[in-house]
C-alpha cells in the first residue's frame, strides 16, 4: 500500500540522486552539454534548480517552503563558486540568475495554493485582517518576573476527607480503579 511516507522517500532519493547529477554535469569537463537537449545553459541552469526545488518540497515536507528555496539558491552559488576552480568552466552570475529564476518560478508557483485556500475560506477578508487574525504571527508575551510571594513557605498538606478523599488519592490508587491487576497462570 503506498502511503506519503513512499512518496517522501522516493522524492528523497530523486533529490541525492538529481543533485549529483547536476553536480556531475555542472562541473564535469563536458561544456555545452546541454546544447545535446536543445537547452541554453541558462534554461538548463533554471530547470535543474527548479527541478531540485520541487523535489526538496516533496523531500523535506516539514521544512518551510522559503528555506528550501534559499537553500538552492545557496546551492546555485555554490556550484559557481566551484567552477571556478575548474579548468573547463567559468563561474558567471547570469548563470547564478539562471539559477535563481528556476527557483523563483517553483517558489511562488507553490504559494498559489496557499492564495486559493485564502480565497475559498476568506475572500472577503482583507489582507490587513487576515494577518491580525493568524496567530503565527502573534509575539509571545514576556513571561512575568517571578515574585517573592511565589517562594513563600506553603502551608502543610492536609488530606481531605469524605467524597474528595477518593478522587485526591494517589496516582497509583486511581490508575490501580481504572486498570485492575493482571492475572497470571
Amino acid at each position: 500500500m503506498l502511503t506519503p511516507n513512499h512518496v517522501v522517500t522516493t522524492a528523497r532519493a530523486v533529490l541525492i540522486s538529481g543533485a549529483l547529477t547536476a553536480a556531475v554535469l555542472m562541473l564535469g569537463p563536458w561544456p555545452g552539454l546541454e546544447q545535446v537537449f536543445g537547452l541554453s545553459d541558462k534554461a538548463a541552469h533554471a530547470i535543474a534548480f527548479g527541478g531540485l526545488l520541487a523535489a526538496s518540497f516533496l523531500a523535506f515536507p516539514r521544512m518551510r517552503r522559503s528555506d528550501l528555496a534559499l537553500a538552492a539558491v545557496m546551492l546555485g552559488a555554490s556550484v559557481e563558486v566551484a567552477q571556478l576552480f575548474t579548468a573547463d568552466r567559468s563561474a558567471s552570475l547570469a548563470d547564478l540568475g539562471a539559477d535563481a529564476l528556476g527557483v523563483g518560478v517553483i517558489y511562488f508557483s507553490s504559494q498559489i495554493e496557499g492564495l486559493r485556500k485564502l480565497a475559498r475560506d476568506k475572500g472577503a477578508v482583507s489582507f490587513r485582517d487576515i494577518k491580525a487574525s493568524d496567530r503565527r504571527s502573534r509575539r509571545r508575551r514576556p513571561a512575568a518576573a517571578p515574585d517573592a510571594v511565589a517562594f513563600a513557605p506553603k502551608a502543610p498538606f492536609t488530606p481531605k476527607t469524605g467524597r474528595d478523599t477518593e478522587r485526591q488519592g494517589s496516582f497509583a490508587s486511581r490508575a490501580a480503579q481504572h486498570f485492575p491487576p493482571r492475572r497470571t497462570a
